[in-house]
C-alpha cells in the first residue's frame, strides 16, 4: 500500500464498533418508546443503501459510527477526530464503505492528493441523556488497495444517520503509549489500535490534536527494524501536526520487544521535517492489544 493506505491502517471501523452493534428491528412499535428507531442510509450507484445494524462510540477526541447490512460485513464506518456537534472534512478524518466479503473499501481520501476536498460529515446532535448520535454525510470514496488502479471512485450522497445508540469509549485493554517530541512529553488523550491489511497500526493523539502513529507489519517478530520512508518498509511512523499536516518519517527505528497473538510491545524513535523545522520523536514506548 502507498502512503495514504499506511496512514489509515491504524483504523478498523468494524473492529471498533462491532462489540456494541445493535440490530434495527423492523417490528419496533414507535409509539411504545420515547426514542425513535435508528436509521443509517446513503445513496450510491443509483440505489439507496440502508443498514440493518448500527453502533457508535463517543469518547476523548473521537467519534466512531458504523452501519452494517447483512452478515458479510458490508457497511459504512466513520472515525471523526471530534467530540461535539459540527461539520468535519472527510479527507482528514476517515469515512469508509466496505463491500461484502472484502478486505478493502472506498475511503474518503485521494491516495494521489491527500488535500483533495472529498466531502464532509456533520454531527447534528449528541443526546447525552438518550445516548444517541445523529448527523449527515457525503463523500467521494477511493479504493483503498492502491496497487489496483482501474477501480473508479464512488460518490456517496444523501447520507443520514439518526438516533444511533452510542456507548462511552473505555480502554479495556490497559493500552499504554509514551513519547517525547523535541524533549517534551507527548501526553496522549486517546490511543487507537487496529490490525488492517496485515498492518498493526498504533496511534495516539493529544489534546492539541497532534498525533503519533506507528505501523508494524503483522509478520514481524521480536527484533529491531529501520524506518526509511519507503512504502515497502515493514515499519513506518508519522507525526501529525494538525488536521492538514501529516509528516511521514524517513529516519528512525522500531524495536519489537514482545509479541503474542493479540498483543505487541516495543519502543521507537524517529525524526520528521516540515520545511526547515525538524521534530525529534524519542523515548517512544507502546504496549497495546491489537
Amino acid at each position: 500500500m502507498k502512503k495514504i493506505g499506511k496512514l489509515f491502517a491504524i483504523i478498523s471501523i468494524f473492529s471498533i464498533v462491532s462489540c456494541d452493534i445493535e440490530p434495527i428491528d423492523p417490528a419496533i412499535d414507535l409509539d411504545d418508546i420515547n426514542t425513535p428507531a435508528p436509521v443509517f442510509k446513503a445513496d450510491f450507484s443509483g440505489e439507496t443503501w440502508i443498514a440493518d445494524q448500527v453502533a457508535a462510540q463517543v469518547g476523548g477526541d473521537f467519534i466512531t459510527i458504523g452501519g452494517i447490512k447483512g452478515s458479510q460485513d458490508e457497511g459504512f464506518g466513520f472515525i471523526i477526530e471530534a467530540n461535539q456537534v459540527g461539520t468535519y472534512p472527510a479527507n482528514t478524518n476517515l469515512l469508509a464503505y466496505t463491500p461484502a466479503n472484502s478486505d478493502y473499501g472506498y475511503w474518503s481520501a485521494n491516495p494521489e492528493d491527500e488535500n483533495e476536498n472529498t466531502g464532509s460529515i456533520t454531527i447534528t446532535n449528541i443526546n447525552t441523556v438518550a445516548k444517541t448520535i445523529s448527523g449527515t454525510f457525503q463523500f467521494k470514496g477511493y479504493w483503498s488497495d492502491t496497487d489496483v488502479t482501474n477501480i473508479l471512485p464512488v460518490q456517496f450522497t444523501n447520507g443520514v444517520f439518526t438516533n444511533i445508540p452510542y456507548t462511552d469509549y473505555e480502554d479495556e485493554n490497559a493500552d499504554s503509549f509514551f513519547a517525547k517530541v523535541n524533549g517534551v512529553d507527548f501526553v496522549d488523550t486517546d490511543i487507537l489500535v487496529a490490525s488492517v491489511n496485515d498492518i498493526i497500526g498504533i496511534g495516539a493523539k493529544n489534546a492539541q490534536f497532534e498525533s503519533i502513529t506507528i505501523g508494524v507489519n503483522e509478520s514481524l517478530d521480536v527484533g529491531t527494524y529501520s524506518i526509511t520512508g519507503n512504502t515497502t518498509d515493514m515499519v513506518q511512523a508519522t507525526y501529525k501536526l494538525d488536521e492538514n499536516t501529516s509528516l511521514l518519517s524517513s529516519s528512525g527505528v522500531v524495536k519489537v520487544t514482545e509479541k503474542t497473538i493479540d498483543r505487541i510491545k516495543g519502543t521507537f524513535s524517529f525524526t520528521v521535517t516540515n520545511g526547515a523545522t525538524t521534530y525529534v520523536i524519542s523515548s517512544g514506548e507502546f504496549d497495546v492489544a491489537y
